[in-house]
């Protein structure tokens, strides 16, 4: 259940990031406004980052978690090719 609030947690935050951002050139769909704000090192990080105080450093927390999914999506990506070419 808690995995799951996480994810819908960061989704909205991923919408957020998309509809509150009018920059599409800086834009990516599937990061986090924390993780933007990090990325780009805006004023918005320290107001971040203050939001959650109990977590040390949240926007760069949030920027590593989006680069694990990332890593992780391609890595599942590569292992189903490895699967489908062994299998021809």
């Amino acid at each position: 259940m808690i995995k799951r609030l996480k994810m819908i947690g960061s989704a909205l935050s991923q919408l957020g990031c998309v509809t509150l951002t009018w920059d599409v050139t800086t834009t990516n769909p599937n990061e986090s406004i924390s993780s933007r704000a990090y990325r780009l090192d805006t004023r918005l990080k320290s107001f971040i980052n203050g939001v959650f105080f109990l977590q040390k450093d949240h926007c760069k927390s949030a920027y590593d978690y989006d680069l694990k999914l990332a890593y992780n999506l391609i890595k599942q990506h590569e292992d189903r090719e490895d699967v489908q070419t062994k299998s021809t």
